[in-house]
């Protein structure tokens, strides 16, 4: 009989992580299915009571704040929410799995960073098994590493654009967990930066506000709109450099990241443990301590854009990231689950 997997959340507008986690656990051989309040409410998610079924929950303690807003508040319906999943995680038969994105939710106001990282440990505390993408917090999370799945299988390499001058994009969420209003006061002038995504127009203004207060109108665009997955794409392609400035702490892995390999040749981004691992790994990765540091970096890759423009990250992050190591990783993590039924055939 074949093990279901519920997931929650089963879709998700924003990125392809989701769809592309339930194609693989289907490649796997398991039955992907949506865990929602009204499915258990409506007797469609009896199999959480069935000791070999699986729970996968990402990102759930979103849902404790608001949404919409630069300084996330308290959503009292919200938590009310978070509080009905995590009593169904409890009492459910099935083994539940956490996957660990975040230290702590984005952007809630500074007095609720609390509450953010109580609502995280408390969902560690309840899974049978935890979860990260970045393996150097697998053992301060107990947590087992799995590979985040690249957005799309590149075929081939990046496009090689002949320019003297690399163009750079910040590309999805205009959010200010990005610290793109800190990029923007350093940023150097002569050197080209798209920013594309959807965000909170007071802070969208305040970066517009910058970029003419620092004179960097022609150099420096913005686009405020929702991308669709392929307009993210081929717009990516168009660009050199992704950048990746997000505040330090925010988040374990950017989902950009795993968009823009195979479209760009190359990635900046701010230190953390996994972007220093994957510069470790391979060519296409370059990294930046603090916002004071980026300015300088960006100009010493401008000035040598002509030898570091062959760079190519794709063969690496295909080996590490790819449909056939995400595969392999994912059957092996659910075969060694106690009570994980795998299916005949597919062992």
């Amino acid at each position: 009989m074949q093990s279901i997997i519920f997931v929650n959340p089963f879709t998700n507008t924003e990125n392809a992580y989701i769809s592309r986690q339930i194609e693989l656990l289907a490649r796997c051989g398991y039955e992907p299915r949506p865990l929602s309040l009204k499915a258990v409410v409506t007797g469609r998610c009896r199999g959480l009571w069935a000791r070999e079924n699986t729970v996968m929950v990402h990102w759930l303690e979103n849902r404790v704040f608001t949404v919409g807003v630069k300084a996330r508040g308290v959503s009292i319906r919200g938590l009310a929410e978070f509080l009905a999943y995590t009593a169904i995680l409890i009492t459910a038969r099935a083994r539940v799995v956490h996957v660990v994105h975040d230290h702590e939710v984005h952007d809630v106001k500074d007095s609720l960073r609390w509450l953010s990282r109580a609502a995280v440990r408390l969902l560690r505390s309840v899974a049978d098994a935890k979860v990260v993408h970045d393996p150097s917090f697998a053992e301060r999370y107990g947590a087992h590493y799995l590979p985040h799945p690249l957005y799309s299988e590149p075929i081939g390499s990046p496009p090689r654009h002949d320019r003297d001058v690399p163009h750079f994009a910040a590309m999805g969420a205009i959010r200010p967990y990005k610290h793109l209003a800190e990029v923007l006061e350093v940023w150097p002038p002569q050197v080209p930066l798209l920013i594309a995504g959807r965000g909170d127009g007071e802070y969208v203004a305040r970066l517009r506000e910058i970029v003419a207060r620092r004179g960097l109108d022609g150099m420096v665009s913005i686009e405020n709109r929702f991308l669709s997955e392929a307009e993210f794409f081929d717009t990516l392609g168009d660009q050199d450099v992704l950048l990746l400035p997000h505040r330090e702490g925010a988040n374990l892995v950017s989902g950009a990241f795993f968009a823009g390999v195979g479209r760009v040749r190359m990635v900046l981004a701010r230190r953390s443990p996994f972007i220093d691992w994957v510069a470790s790994e391979g060519d296409g990765v370059m990294v930046f301590d603090s916002d004071s540091r980026l300015a300088d970096t960006v100009e010493d890759i401008a000035r040598r854009w002509t030898t570091l423009r062959d760079a190519d990250l794709t063969p690496k992050a295909v080996e590490l990231f790819g449909d056939a190591a995400c595969e392999q990783a994912y059957r092996a993590f659910l075969a060694r689950q106690p009570h994980v039924l795998v299916p005949e055939g597919r062992r």
